[in-house]
């Protein structure tokens, strides 16, 4: 964003490049290119040229337009041998972007980019700022003195405004931080408090400071106080810091930093640590007795990070890193973590936590990668995590010229450890020969794809320790697509075309004894195949008019815009099965589940969507997932500087339903052994205790999410989930966004319910919009 003064060097700019041959006008008009060929279009009561040309000027009701910035005073004055600019009597300035609401002069020196404004009113679009003085001075460089000035980012059509800070002198720095002398914070035309010296942005851009604290209360641990603070390093990197306390659970400190080398590399590194010497109890807040260690230290801590960085020769590295001093880090103190709600729900659920480094490298249709991942297990013993430290892979295609064949390869070298034996290392090649075709009607391809996968063991097993599996995988795959282009006119919808895909699929793949070879991941086991896959879809594409368009709007910029594309897909649906034909051979059962998918999205604004996997025996799902999806289509057209409230109204619900199968259980509790005795009092889930599996036969999950407008300055929001298994919520929240009438500051409500951790959390936010607020939504 620019400075507050380039924006008067601006306005003063549009006189000064008049280009007007000697002589007078009355009433007169007159219209100029500047030199890069925008026009200037002046327009005053007298214009006049003198002194040969160097002295311009324009007198009464002088109004000086260029793009869409406008100029208006009663006197204007250009010297352009000295470059001095000089305006005066009711002077005001109107662009998208700022405006110069009143002063009673500017003079400013072009050259030397030096000056001064009268008496100034200026309001700043980005940010809603608002500052007054009496006095404006710019000095060399990026530098400015206000005396007896004032600022606020409040609106207020009439009265005072809610908050302003009122100092006899204000100074910015070649940095845009500013600096306050003998100043004042007032409310409501009321001084609250005294400030003989303070800092406070005058840009709406990063700057050091501290933020506005954040306040809360959790039934468990008391009341919480966090205090952030901003550390603008330079143009390309910041850190923000915290302390933050709990009166009955913690105290602590967090941190985040982050760089921006150039436009495609960056570094982002964040930490924090804590100290439960204020929790008592402990031990109580451990719901989850299945996970393998639930010791809560006092001493806790974490580090994540994320970097990409390209080196010559476009070779990539990059990192994705988190660790933890204990396996209930994530689910107590994710929420310090300030990340999106979303992303903290995947985290505060997650099993592990993984950790990359890597470089990856491409060549055209070639392609190489090396990465070192390392995982701690949040459930079970990090004994028995298997680690890839590395994994090598290669992989890549090529046509040979003159033949209608295609090469693809892919090699791959890992080695895997852990703690605790049955790790080595496996390499894997996999050339495939590819044959497309494709005709008028019908396209596809066939395949043939030997596989030879080697593995040396560090721990030596019955069939020794260097093992290895050959085998070979045979695909094909025919299909065909049918249209038909249908005039029909609904609304903004002008025609419809059904495009129908039906396919075929082939995969045949021999038995190979794999008895003597490890499993570390999927790749260890692949089992026989002779089954051919039918598959249909439809789809439904629509071509659609801007409904801004119908209005004759076609100047509106809406925030939310309900039409993204004219062509778009509008509703769509495909089922697919597999017939096995080695079991009907053994009288098994021959059909895979009828996997069957719905989407509709008639407008930006709707979605639904449906995945299913039907049993065409038994006719029972055993799978399935619902979403529902509905916002507020009526375009958005207020800014608003807290972005919460331009987002549209929202609702979405969505359900999911798995049927288990026999080894279901180790889902829900991964640590029952099967090879150790029955402990019903710390496992109840295993199969061998009595009454084990009852009421225990399905999962379905449902949730749920609204964003909604109560008022134009009052918002409401709600997430939650409910397991409709156990009959209970396992989770939600509720906040209320209350935005200021001059829309200057906001108050944030909210009600959390967890339930592992078990506890209730309030929570206060109070922010001065512009003052080191968040720019990005909080609602989410």
């Amino acid at each position: 964003m620019r400075s507050r003064w380039t924006i008067l060097t601006r306005a003063a700019a549009t006189a000064a490049v008049l280009f007007l041959g000697p002589g007078t006008a009355t009433a007169a008009q007159a219209e100029r290119k500047t030199s890069q060929g925008e026009a200037i279009q002046v327009t005053a009561d007298q214009l006049s040229v003198g002194d040969s040309g160097t002295q311009v000027e324009a007198r009464g009701n002088v109004e000086i337009k260029r793009e869409q910035t406008t100029l208006k005073a009663e006197e204007v004055r250009v010297n352009r041998a000295t470059q001095e600019v000089e305006a005066k009597g009711k002077i005001s300035v109107d662009d998208p972007e700022w405006k110069v609401k009143s002063a009673d002069s500017i003079q400013i020196n072009l050259e030397k980019e030096t000056g001064e404004i009268l008496r100034g009113d200026l309001f700043i679009e980005q940010g809603h700022v608002s500052l007054m003085g009496r006095r404006f001075q710019k000095f060399g460089g990026q530098t400015y003195h206000v005396d007896e000035g004032f600022f606020t980012t409040c609106l207020c059509e009439s009265g005072p405004p809610h908050w302003r800070i009122s100092a006899d002198a204000i100074d910015l720095d070649p940095t845009g931080l500013g600096t306050v002398k003998n100043a004042y914070f007032y409310v409501l035309d009321v001084p609250v408090f005294y400030l003989p010296y303070g800092f406070f942005p005058v840009k709406t851009e990063r700057q050091t400071g501290l933020l506005f604290p954040r306040f809360g209360h959790s039934s468990t641990e008391g009341f919480r106080f966090q205090q952030p603070f901003f550390w603008a390093i330079s143009k390309s990197t910041d850190a923000t810091l915290a302390f933050d306390v709990q009166t009955r659970a913690r105290w602590g400190f967090l941190g985040e930093f982050r760089t921006l080398f150039r436009q495609d590399a960056d570094l982002r590194l964040s930490g924090a640590y804590f100290n439960e010497g204020l929790r008592r109890f402990e031990h109580e807040a451990v719901v989850d007795r299945t996970i393998a260690d639930q010791d809560i230290p006092q001493n806790r801590w974490s580090i994540a990070g994320t970097h990409r960085y390209l080196l010559p020769r476009d070779w990539l590295t990059y990192s994705d890193f988190a660790a933890y001093g204990d396996d209930l880090f994530t689910r107590e103190l994710v929420e310090r973590m300030d990340v999106p709600l979303v992303q903290e729900s995947e985290i505060r659920r997650s099993r592990f936590s993984r950790s990359r480094f890597g470089v990856f490298r491409s060549w055209g249709d070639a392609h190489f990668q090396g990465e070192w991942d390392f995982y701690q297990d949040f459930i079970q013993n990090d004994a028995s995590t298997l680690h890839r430290t590395p994994q090598v892979s290669f992989w890549g295609r090529r046509f040979f010229r003159g033949l209608p064949l295609e090469l693809r390869w892919g090699a791959e070298g890992v080695n895997y450890i852990r703690r605790r034996g049955g790790d080595g290392l496996r390499f894997d090649l996999r050339p495939e020969l590819v044959l497309p075709f494709r005709t008028t009607r019908l396209f596809g391809s066939f395949s043939v794809a030997p596989r030879e996968t080697l593995y040396h063991l560090y721990s030596i097993v019955d069939s020794g320790r260097n093992l290895s599996r050959e085998l070979v995988e045979i695909r094909g795959n025919v299909g065909t697509t049918l249209g038909r282009t249908f005039a029909w006119t609904f609304g903004t919808l002008r025609s419809v075309r059904h495009v129908v895909e039906p396919e075929l699929g082939y995969l045949f793949v021999p038995r190979v004894d794999q008895k003597s070879i490890p499993v570390m991941d999927g790749l260890d086991r692949v089992n026989r195949r002779n089954a051919v896959t039918f598959a249909v879809g439809n789809r439904l594409l629509g071509r659609f008019t801007n409904p801004l368009a119908l209005a004759g709007e076609k100047n509106v910029e809406t925030l939310n815009p309900i039409m993204a594309t004219d062509i778009r897909e509008i509703g769509s649906a495909r089922f697919a099965i597999t017939y096995d034909i080695d079991k009907e051979r053994k009288r098994g059962d021959t059909l895979s589940d009828l996997d069957m998918n719905f989407r509709l999205t008639p407008a930006n604004y709707f979605s639904l969507g449906l995945d299913a996997g039907l049993d065409p025996g038994a006719w029972k799902v055993n799978q399935l997932r619902v979403n529902f999806g509905i916002s507020d289509p009526r375009p958005m057209t207020r800014r608003v500087a807290d972005p919460d409230f331009v987002r549209p109204n929202s609702f979405g619900i969505s359900y999911h339903f798995l049927r288990q199968e026999h080894n279901a259980f180790l889902a829900e509790d991964p640590n029952i052994d099967l090879n150790e005795a029955a402990n019903c009092a710390v496992h109840p889930l295993d199969p061998r205790c009595p009454g084990a599996l009852v009421n225990k036969k399905i999962v379905g999950n449902i949730n749920v999410n609204l964003l909604y407008h109560l008022l134009d300055h009052v918002l409401l929001f709600a997430s939650g989930a409910y397991d409709a298994r156990d009959s209970r919520f396992l989770g939600f929240r509720v906040a209320t966004k209350l935005l200021s009438f001059c829309e200057c500051w906001n108050i944030t409500l909210g009600v959390r319910k967890d339930i592992n951790p078990s506890k209730t959390s309030f929570n206060f936010d109070f922010n001065l919009l512009g003052l080191g607020g968040s720019q990005r939504p909080s609602l989410q």
